[in-house]
């Protein structure tokens, strides 16, 4: 066929030159050259493609040995050189069938079982959540679940961190019943029925199943990590508290990961495991450093929130002059009073002012001490104190700071400090 070919090729190349330009004797060498080689009946049909209209397209089929090949002859137009081009005819391979999905070959582990495990867990932190919430006392026959609750471990951004337990608990049940579903549907198949073995259809549920065995191994080393990290805060901060709640959860968690583990073939395990395991690392820093410092700040917050301070009067250090004891001799009788705290500084810059043994008017408004929350003294709150200190004058005048000597006295009428006296007293204050 190859031969043929070549041949008819060299005779359309002839043929497509324009006669005028040729001489006679010229085309009757290509002509004695051409025929010997090509069949009459070919070479007839090769010229009569060439002299088709350049629009259209003609073919000549040439068989040889029983193989089928085509001969195409393409113009352009009336001017071009013909495309000749050989092709062959023989109809494609028929695909293969695609091969029967091997259910000896697909892992099927107990996802029910991690389903309810994961609901077991949602439970749990579930109660933990609304008792925090709450402000109830869980029931425990340990110490160390109170212990952990109240700790300043127990809350992540004003949230109780059970609450995001029992959000991840319940995520990943629904993911492991998930995955159940599908399994049943894979696994109910008969084995020997090839066809549905080998449709569409159960091939679609067998990848989404593998998706999410995969999914679900991600998820149990993910819980695993923020156990392990509990585990870390019931022995080491808590120093070594007893929480059942806290070690059921841990014990759920672990389980869940060993079972989503069981579902990963061989091959899909070797390529999964570098990424759960460092996903489980990641996740163990993560709380290390978020709950850690969230923890750091309501530890701070409950020391303060507990907080007592107990009275005791400053110890003022600055001796009283003649001038100072008189202007508050002075204030006293005038009905002037100062209203302050126990442990304001302010106040006691008050006091160093006018040195000790200097009866000041003054008022305590927290006498029994100070706690988060504790009211003023009555004889505070009659008057509405609202800073200290604060001069409250017989006219009802106020004056809120602490005040110089001569300010004080130019308010109620007093006679102005000798200049050397405050000199004196400025050479204290400045030590």
């Amino acid at each position: 066929a190859g031969r043929v070919a070549m041949t008819v090729l060299s005779v359309a190349r002839a043929a497509s030159m324009p006669t005028a330009r040729l001489p006679a004797a010229a085309r009757a060498r290509a002509s004695s050259r051409a025929s010997p080689r090509v069949p009459p009946r070919l070479a007839g049909a090769a010229r009569g493609a060439l002299m088709a209209p350049s629009s259209a397209t003609s073919a000549t089929r040439v068989r040889s040995s029983g193989r089928a090949s085509s001969l195409r002859v393409r113009a352009s137009d009336e001017n071009a050189a013909p495309s000749l081009s050989v092709a062959d005819d023989e109809p494609d391979t028929p695909k293969r069938p695609p091969k029967p999905l091997d259910l000896a070959t697909i892992p099927r582990p107990p996802l029910r079982l991690a389903a309810g495990l994961a609901a077991v867990g949602c439970v749990e932190s579930s109660y933990l959540a609304f008792e925090k919430l709450t402000g109830g006392a869980v029931t425990c026959p340990l110490t160390g679940c109170q212990t952990a609750l109240s700790s300043g471990y127990s809350m992540l951004f004003g949230v109780p961190l059970s609450a995001y337990g029992a959000a991840a608990y319940g995520l990943v049940a629904a993911l492991a019943w998930w995955g159940a579903g599908m399994a049943s549907e894979i696994f109910d198949v008969d084995a020997n029925d090839a066809e549905v073995l080998a449709s569409k259809e159960i091939r679609e549920t067998a990848d989404a199943y593998s998706k999410a065995r995969a999914l679900l191994c991600f998820s149990g080393f993910g819980l695993a990590g923020v156990s392990t990290y509990l585990l870390y805060v019931l022995a080491v901060p808590l120093g070594g508290a007893e929480c059942v709640y806290c070690l059921t959860s841990a014990a759920l968690s672990f389980s869940i990961c060993a079972i989503a583990w069981s579902g990963l073939a061989p091959k899909q395990a070797s390529s999964t495991a570098p990424a759960a395991l460092a996903l489980y690392a990641v996740v163990v820093l993560s709380c290390y450093v978020v709950i850690g410092s969230s923890a750091a700040k309501e530890d701070a917050k409950a020391n303060f929130a507990n907080l007592t301070l107990p009275y005791a009067a400053p110890v003022i250090d600055n001796k009283s002059t003649a001038y100072s004891r008189d202007l508050a001799l002075f204030l006293k009788e005038k009905g002037a009073k100062m209203y302050g705290a126990f442990w304001c500084s302010h106040c006691e810059d008050q006091k160093e002012i006018f040195g000790a043994g200097a009866e000041i008017p003054y008022v305590e408004c927290f006498p029994n001490g100070w706690q988060r929350g504790a009211p003023l003294d009555a004889a505070c709150l009659n008057v509405d104190i609202t800073g200290f200190p604060t001069w409250i004058l017989a006219d009802g005048t106020r004056l809120e700071g602490d005040k110089s000597l001569k300010e004080l006295a130019e308010k109620v009428g007093f006679r102005a400090p000798p200049a050397e006296d405050a000199a004196s007293q400025l050479d204290d204050l400045l030590g």
